[in-house]
């Protein structure tokens, strides 16, 4: 089993609580899982992570070939799946809704779910359910109805028994 990585994942740990100065073990678990494959993302995500002027941008750059590519024949036929789904699901639903679908089509996020559904893997996302009902596309929810399972850093962590130990210099 993999677990598929959203770029908020690496944004956030980068910019709360593991800073790359105060939690080098965090991104030294997270290298060595891209590197022995049990980690995955894509392609999408890497270009997202590209476009800042930081850390995670160098960081990600040695591990580039760890992003996969979405151009495969099953993630493309799950994204047209999850498309279609969005857009019949979503436009009923608020006379606003079109923007929040154009959106979320346009980014990683349907990708990051197609290619879940292909390789069998849980995405990992800081993004929660929309209990309201709105008009946006949230991962978890797209998730939940195509049957692909989502969880949070943490979970990550424990399936993994990850610790990390505080030591002072």
């Amino acid at each position: 089993m993999s677990y598929l990585i959203d770029a908020n994942i690496f944004i956030q740990a980068q910019n709360d609580y593991y800073c790359f100065d105060l939690c080098p073990g965090f991104w030294e678990f997270m290298g060595s899982k891209f590197i022995d494959g049990q980690l995955i993302s894509i392609r999408n995500v890497f270009d997202e992570l590209q476009k800042r002027d930081d850390e995670i941008c160098s960081w990600s750059k040695n591990i580039r070939h760890c992003f996969q590519s979405i151009d495969d024949q099953e993630t493309q036929v799950h994204f047209r799946a999850i498309a279609n789904y969005v857009q019949k699901e979503y436009t009923p639903r608020h006379k606003n809704s079109l923007p929040h679908i154009q959106n979320f089509l346009s980014v990683a996020d349907p990708w990051i779910i197609a290619k879940a559904k292909a390789t069998n893997s849980i995405v990992v996302t800081h993004e929660i359910r929309d209990k309201n009902n709105s008009c946006k596309p949230k991962i978890p929810d797209i998730c939940d109805y195509f049957n692909v399972k989502t969880i949070r850093t943490n979970e990550l962590l424990r399936n993994f028994q990850v610790q990390f130990i505080l030591s002072q210099q």
